[in-house]
């Protein structure tokens, strides 16, 4: 089993772990030949759950993987320790840093973050920053899957996140649910309520997308889907500290987020990170960096 790659883009692996961090202690870390993948699966209690591809151009060059199975490696990892070696990466007299995975003594595995920089008087410095991880094999792998969720009743890209993220920390204070409704004119609400109040925040202008189950095609929606009324409402009422852990999402700094309500069973959200510059329904097909999608499930209100 090897693992080495040169980091180009560490600032962008550690906005990504940002974006994890409030979400649980430890995830997986899944890499191959051409992707990296984050796994979050949480506790049976919240039912969050997180499943990110980034392509290895977006963070590497020089990658180089190979295992004995299908050169894939599936490691698990404590986000703060692995959130506190990135950082070390961020000094501005870095000259380089290099990401391996060996064996320390005693033969347990770790990440290993080789930074290379210079002082203030010209000489190179090397920080080793080590990251304890647990191998995992791919028999224990088969058993985490991606979950199943029927196919949504909409699909709308969201409001600017920090402007939701701002809203919704008002608001989580005054419940411990949230409901979360859109239709296919591009109208978004978020309410929360209680014995005592009852608050709503209204988006318009909102992009929708239609799917052609048939084709599997996706195109923009400025109207109503066949047969079905523009103004119908969909609605996923979930819990409000699953929804701000999706917040924390702001740390990519995302373009593009489609949020698609498949009532009674979930609200999915796709944060697409794409450095192109893309929108709308283009971020769709934008595979520049990749995505981070949010499992919330939905809860009785």
């Amino acid at each position: 089993m090897r693992l080495r790659a040169e980091v180009t883009n560490s600032n962008l692996l550690l906005r990504i772990v940002q974006s994890i961090d409030k979400l649980t202690k430890s995830a997986i870390l899944k890499l191959t030949p051409d992707k990296l993948h984050i796994i979050v699966i949480t506790d049976m209690d919240s039912g969050l759950q997180l499943w990110s591809d980034i392509v290895v151009e977006a963070l590497f060059e020089d990658y180089q993987i190979e295992s004995n199975f299908n050169n894939e490696i599936y490691l698990e990892f404590n986000i703060d320790n692995l959130q506190r070696a990135l950082r070390s990466t961020q000094g501005g007299g870095a000259l380089g840093v290099t990401m391996k995975l060996v064996k320390k003594l005693g033969g347990l595995p770790v990440l290993s973050l080789i930074i290379r920089s210079q002082s203030a008087t010209g000489r190179e410095i090397t920080l080793c920053q080590d990251v304890p991880v647990r191998l995992l094999s791919a028999e224990q792998m088969d058993a985490i899957r991606e979950p199943l969720v029927p196919e949504g009743q909409i699909h709308i890209m969201m409001p600017p996140l920090n402007n939701v993220r701002s809203i919704a920390e008002r608001m989580k204070g005054m419940g411990d649910r949230v409901a979360v409704s859109a239709n296919r004119n591009g109208e978004m609400n978020v309410r929360v309520a209680n014995d005592l109040v009852d608050i709503t925040t209204y988006f318009r202008g909102l992009e929708t997308m239609s799917y052609d189950t048939t084709t599997q095609e996706t195109s923009t929606d400025g109207g109503g889907g066949t047969g079905r009324l523009s103004s119908e409402t969909f609605t996923a009422v979930v819990d409000m500290k699953n929804f701000l852990k999706f917040l924390q999402s702001h740390h990519v700094a995302p373009k593009n987020v489609m949020c698609c309500i498949s009532e009674h069973h979930a609200l999915i959200i796709y944060v697409y990170i794409g450095s192109a510059g893309y929108t709308g329904a283009a971020a769709m097909h934008d595979s520049s960096c990749g995505s981070l999608t949010y499992f919330i499930p939905v809860r009785q209100i």
